[in-house]
């Protein structure tokens, strides 16, 4: 499991070994995401902006060891890059992961469902993984929740300029669907450590089980993400009809831009 497991499935991949790598091969992504005029370039491009934040964090002495949390970060991204460099090679990959990358081949979805749908594979089923790899502290771990809270507003901001149904909602809202955000966040975070402490108690041989157990969970939750009840298609609908014009490539340099 983690970082060392991947690179022997896919040794053509190239991973992260430190932050400074991560950054640069999340910009990558960014690039060839834009080049290839894909929706796929989003999710690298929000969690580039995470990164930077936990990495300033940790050169802040925000964290207990924060040499683990820079390991963290490392192996956890290493989870997405190796995903994403298997579903371009043609290889297997977990469910939940080929939601989302089949997905952004289309650009017929909005902004914030890709973002959902590369946020759900990743936090619910890779954070599981990664942290356990770590053996990451329940306390830096929380740490990372209001680091991660605080990207939100940004992030919000920026989206905002894809719809002007969620600058609208966002106007009367208020905080409101920042904070939605934040929690359903967090929570999706605190259900990640539970199963990081579950794959610890798990003898070694049985934690590809368990790893395939939880795919199936967030895939099922990927697909109600792609299959939402009525009320919540007619709202995405509204958004798409409110959401510019804009080729993928553009979209992102929109929401790049500062």
């Amino acid at each position: 499991m983690g970082a060392r497991g991947v690179s022997k499935l896919m040794v053509d991949v190239e991973l992260a070994k430190s932050v400074s790598d991560v950054e640069r091969l999340l910009l990558q992504c960014v690039e060839v995401a834009q080049a290839e005029n894909s929706a796929a370039g989003y999710f690298p491009l929000i969690y580039l902006w995470e990164t930077r934040d936990l990495a300033a964090a940790a050169d802040r002495g925000d964290f207990d060891s924060a040499e683990k949390l820079r390991e963290m970060i490392v192996a956890f991204s290493n989870q997405y890059f190796s995903a994403r460099g298997r579903f371009r090679a043609g290889q297997a990959i977990p469910r939940a992961w080929g939601l989302a990358f089949e997905a952004a081949r289309s650009s017929s979805s909005l902004v914030i469902e890709h973002l959902l749908l590369a946020m759900n594979a990743h936090i619910n089923l890779d954070l599981g993984v990664a942290t356990a790899h770590v053996q990451m502290q329940r306390r830096d771990f929380q740490r990372v929740d209001g680091i991660l809270a605080q990207g939100v507003h940004r992030i919000q901001a920026k989206l905002n300029r894809t719809s002007l149904l969620l600058r609208a909602a966002d106007w009367f809202g208020g905080r409101f669907d920042e904070l939605f955000v934040i929690y359903s966040l967090e929570a999706a975070r605190r259900q990640a450590f539970s199963v990081a402490e579950r794959l610890l108690r798990t003898p070694e041989p049985d934690r590809p089980s368990v790893i395939s157990q939880v795919d199936e969970l967030a895939t099922g939750f990927g697909r109600r993400l792609l299959q939402p009840p009525l009320r919540a298609r007619v709202l995405l609908a509204m958004a798409r009809l409110t959401e510019p014009a804009l080729s993928p490539r553009e979209m992102v340099d929109e929401l790049a831009r500062a």
